[in-house]
């Protein structure tokens, strides 16, 4: 965790610290799940940027089909990262689960070993435990709004360059 001090600032590595310490070891995972999701994203965003619009070729033209084979080429490039997108969106909500069952398997463990049945101790642990679902949920909405802008884009050109 000292990497993360070079990246960021004192009050915003002792707040991301301090969430990951309460979620468990799984809120690692989704964090490295959310940032391969901005990365393609990211990735996406830049390579929309350069696709290359297709010109009408006149008829007749030899190089229409150099073109045309760029073009699909470019677009083949656009939709290279998607289907690693759609996994990682399927995947976040299992691993807050898998995060909320591990937890609360440790506030009903601490009860069964005699620790007194404080409401507010229950509380708190219910809480902590509830926290991963709630991040992977924040993740897979960003996951999903950029998978259906991705698609939509993809689909929206292709109609348009038939």
């Amino acid at each position: 965790m000292e990497w993360l001090v070079a990246w960021l600032p004192w009050p915003a590595y002792r707040a991301l610290d301090t969430l990951m310490s309460q979620g468990g070891m799984i809120m690692w995972v989704i964090f490295l799940v959310a940032m391969a999701t901005l990365f393609l994203a990211l990735q996406r965003w830049l390579t929309w940027r350069y696709l290359p619009s297709r010109r009408a070729p006149a008829p007749g033209e030899r190089e229409a089909l150099v073109i045309k084979a760029e073009y699909l080429r470019s677009l083949n490039r656009m939709e290279r990262g998607l289907p690693l997108l759609k996994a990682l969106v399927m995947i976040t909500p299992l691993l807050g689960l898998t995060g909320t069952v591990t937890g609360m398997m440790l506030v009903f463990d601490g009860l069964s070993l005699g620790s007194s049945a404080d409401p507010r101790q229950l509380a708190s642990g219910i809480a902590r435990a509830i926290l991963p679902t709630f991040a992977s949920m924040a993740v897979v909405l960003l996951g999903m709004f950029f998978l259906s802008l991705w698609q939509r884009q993809v689909r929206r050109t292709l109609q348009q360059n038939q």
